[in-house]
């Protein structure tokens, strides 16, 4: 995996932003600190994406609370670096091993978020943050369930949690308590994939196709979600959408060989031969440089 790859996919891990510079609502609680008069509107700028708002505001803070910001806006914007540098300062660890974290400094991050809870042990975010690390990094479903559910009892509307606990759960094929978590969190579209893809293993595409539809609705750049709605279409007999949803994923997934091979078969089954014959080549030319997975 090239570094550049490993930096996404620390940024998508922890869902602290979706691109560097966001326009959309953005969840930052696991990552702010406690609600503070002082700095309610610039928490209300970042959760907005107003950058420039949020830049101007940090400004006039104290010296030691502006360190703190400002290493929260250098997260945001997936500046590892610099967010580490004002946040040795802040004296705060639930931030600075965020900031660990996207550096790729797993150990250090850890030993932040320990201390986090050491000072903190009310605080939902850092056993959110662990509950990802060891959920993505670690492949660890059963200690990420255990910090999961430890975010959730001083959280339990965090929905995010309770989502990622939900797709933890169908990894240990706990599947009743996973639906269980993935209906309690269905404004998440991570939740709507999951229960898609528990109505098609179960062999009833035409209960599944709702959940994806919603999924998409919520999430319309959500790869996963479009390869999910591929297969089934696919078992739906519906090829002409199935080609569309690949089409979709290979747009936000351009290096993903695996998409390009299920476009050779989908071309093939509505005959278009020239495109089927373009997908294998890049199929190839992607396997070559990246390999198989993502």
């Amino acid at each position: 995996m090239t570094s550049a790859r490993k930096h996404a996919r620390c940024i998508t891990l922890l869902v602290v932003c979706h691109t560097i510079a966001f326009t959309q609502s953005t969840d930052l609680s696991p990552l702010l600190p406690p609600a503070d008069a002082s700095t309610n509107a610039i928490r209300q700028a970042l959760q907005s994406g107003q950058i420039a708002r949020a830049t101007s505001l940090v400004t006039t803070l104290d010296p030691h609370i502006r360190n703190l910001w400002q290493g929260i806006l250098a997260i945001t914007q997936n500046d590892a670096h610099r967010a580490i540098r004002f946040l040795r300062k802040a004296d705060a660890p639930k931030a600075l091993g965020v900031a660990y974290y996207l550096a790729g400094q797993h150990i250090l991050f850890r030993e932040q978020m320990a201390e986090a809870i050491r000072r903190d042990p009310g605080d939902f975010g850092p056993y959110y943050y662990l509950g990802r690390h060891y959920d993505s990094d670690v492949d660890n479903a059963d200690e990420a369930v255990r910090w999961f559910r430890l975010a959730l009892e001083r959280n339990e509307g965090y929905v995010a949690a309770r989502s990622h606990l939900g797709q933890c759960l169908e990894r240990l094929g706990k599947i009743v308590e996973a639906e269980a978590a993935y209906n309690a969190s269905l404004t998440v579209a991570q939740s709507q994939v999951g229960l898609a893809r528990l109505h098609l293993v179960a062999g009833d595409a035409t209960s599944a196709l709702p959940f994806i539809e919603k999924a998409i609705a919520l999430d319309s750049r959500d790869v996963t979600a479009l390869k999910l709605a591929a297969r089934i279409y696919g078992a739906l007999g519906r090829p002409g959408d199935v080609v569309r949803a690949l089409e979709s994923a290979a747009v936000l997934a351009p290096r993903d060989a695996s998409i390009q091979y299920q476009l050779v078969r989908a071309y093939g089954s509505v005959g278009a031969t020239a495109k089927s014959e373009t997908a294998l080549r890049e199929f190839e030319r992607l396997r070559a440089i990246y390999g198989l997975g993502p």
